[in-house]
């Protein structure tokens, strides 16, 4: 396979030729200036493209920057966050929006021939580093090649690349997942008993989906919201015979008394009785041990679940990207500080076989997930 690649890929020749090609531009356009001014677009346009282009070209540098370096230190693979809009963000997002954003400022035609030039470069140099990672990963890398793009980020492709929640059907023994567009629910199962994490969205996509799991609906007897979002709360009218369950801290969030998204929106009122949970209380079914897991941030009372002591079950407090934890996208968050303490206190427990998303799928390597927010507390504590 030959030897390691550094962190730094192909960059610092992508580099090296991107700042003198700019230069070598920069000269050409100020010394027959006014030859290469664009005509007839005014600058304000031109300078409002730049700043769309700009605006989604740097966080999608900076998100595959530290997404890269993660990655690289595990020796991993990065398929999942940015990197499913293209295979290498960081080289892509600089040449197609964050450079031709700048350059749009000087309105020169000259300059704008740099990305051009940078495109193929890029191309070029990139060879390297997909010969190097189809050699390291095999497979796994032909199959990521085949579905993504190689520089060009394809932007309309955010939503999947930030939901990619499981497939309905089993995804643990005695759990099943329940996916309703962009979210999945969760049931827990052992043949005796029968208990839900989440309702997902309400509607008939979710009862189609239900009938593809050999459990019935009516055999849910508990259910317990991770928070009351509509995604997450608007289908408990398909389990009749559930009794719901919320932490005491989101009832603030169903009764009117807090707004979500900068006070624009209320989560919708529970129309059924339901019951509330503080944090460590245990709800037993059968031999089917429920504890409240306090992890609020995202919201308030957000409260993630742990079934039997190792199956967690985690809501929107935390994400999976490339099979490592994350925070909840910022956007969506009531308190992201509050969330990151959330994830730390998670990151704690020991003894978990599985790890459950409501938007990011699942993962059964615990120890690796969190493994980057338990060496953080180590150092802290230190």
């Amino acid at each position: 396979m030959g030897k390691r690649m550094t962190i730094w890929g192909v960059g610092p020749k992508f580099t090296v030729f991107s700042v003198l090609s700019l230069v070598l531009a920069l000269v050409v356009h100020y010394v027959w200036y006014p030859f290469f001014v664009i005509p007839g677009v005014p600058y304000v346009v031109l300078g409002a493209i730049g700043l769309i282009l700009i605006a989604i070209g740097v966080p999608i540098w900076v998100a595959a920057s530290k997404e890269v370096d993660q990655a690289f230190e595990a020796d991993e693979l990065a398929t999942q966050g940015v990197y499913a809009l293209c295979r290498h963000p960081i080289y892509g997002s600089a040449t197609f929006f964050v450079i031709p954003g700048i350059l749009l400022f000087f309105r020169s035609w000259v300059l704008l021939a740099l990305p051009v030039a940078m495109a193929i470069l890029a191309r070029l140099l990139v060879r390297q580093e997909e010969a190097y990672l189809q050699a390291k990963f095999g497979q796994a890398y032909l199959d990521y090649a085949g579905r993504v793009n190689l520089l060009f980020p394809r932007v309309w492709r955010l939503y999947s690349a930030m939901w990619y929640p499981a497939d309905t059907g089993q995804v643990a023994e005695h759990v099943y997942a329940v996916r309703v567009r962009d979210v999945d629910m969760f049931i827990y199962a052992d043949g005796e008993h029968a208990v839900a994490i989440d309702a997902a969205y309400a509607g008939d996509a979710l009862f189609e989906e239900l009938k593809r799991l050999p459990i019935a609906p009516e055999s849910v007897t508990h259910l317990f919201l991770t928070h009351a979002d509509v995604d997450h709360a608007g289908g408990l009218d398909a389990f009749p015979n559930a009794q719901i369950y919320l932490s005491k801290d989101e009832e603030q969030m169903i009764d009117g008394t807090t707004a979500r998204l900068f006070g624009l929106y209320h989560s919708p009122r529970l129309t059924c009785p339901y019951s509330l949970l503080g944090d460590g209380d245990v709800v037993t079914v059968g031999a089917i041990r429920v504890r409240a897991v306090a992890t609020p941030g995202h919201t308030p009372g957000s409260m993630s679940s742990l079934v039997n002591d190792r199956v967690l079950f985690s809501g929107d407090t935390l994400t999976l990207r490339n099979g490592r934890v994350h925070p909840f996208y910022r956007l969506f968050n009531k308190d992201t500080a509050t969330q990151r303490e959330s994830v730390r206190k998670l990151a704690s427990l020991q003894g978990i076989d599985m790890l459950c998303t409501a938007h990011t799928g699942c993962t059964k390597d615990y120890a690796r997930a969190m493994q980057h927010w338990r060496e953080e507390h180590g150092k802290s504590e230190t």
